[in-house]
């Protein structure tokens, strides 16, 4: 490896990391009544289409909580105000203004916006062909891009939120005893691990 890439490398690494406990205080700071929630970042129709958005993304199973249980868009709202700096704000702000002009909005807002438009847009951009995905790429579409960090961020959010580290994943804050070349089916019953 060469010497750039292993400083480069390291100092990604250090930023990671020292991002890491803001942003866990950001998603433990999420208020849990969806209904109280008003957005820091996020106007009114930009919050109603993310969280429409997340909830189509990660929905609810009968095994699982859903993106909304565990505050992802909230979480996002709270995220881009308190970590992001200007420039990467503004650029985020016109991520989602594209995704908003994406929509079939009318006077009445996104609060008329019916399932239907959500699950076309995502078919669009997240499940396009191989063909339609390098034009969009070549084309630089900000839709594409703005949809695709969207699942990202909230997957992320989404994984590492309590809820899911505990009850979801396998969790062991303090693992007694150390159990080698064993499968991950013995050891957590075929979950992954949440630290």
């Amino acid at each position: 490896m060469k010497r750039r890439e292993a400083l480069k490398n390291i100092g990604l690494t250090l930023g990671y990391t020292a991002i890491a406990p803001s942003a866990l205080s950001i998603l433990q700071s999420c208020t849990s009544e969806v209904k109280t929630w008003t957005p820091v970042f996020f106007s009114k129709n930009e919050s109603i289409v993310i969280k429409e958005l997340v909830n189509l993304i990660l929905p609810k199973t009968e095994t699982s909580p859903g993106a909304l249980d565990v505050n992802v868009p909230e979480f996002l709202d709270l995220y881009a105000f308190k970590a992001y700096d200007d420039k990467r704000q503004k650029t985020y702000k016109a991520e989602i203004d594209s995704i908003l002009n994406e929509l079939p909005t009318t006077e009445l807002g996104a609060e008329a916006l019916k399932t239907e438009d959500y699950t076309t847009l995502l078919n669009t951009y997240l499940k396009p062909n191989k063909t339609e995905a390098a034009q969009y790429r070549k084309d630089k579409n900000l839709t594409y891009r703005a949809l695709q960090n969207l699942r990202n961020q909230a997957v992320w959010a989404f994984t590492t939120s309590e809820t899911i580290g505990k009850n979801v994943l396998a969790y062991d804050p303090v693992p007694a005893f150390q159990k080698g070349c064993i499968s991950v089916n013995e050891a957590t019953g075929g979950k992954a691990w949440s630290l």
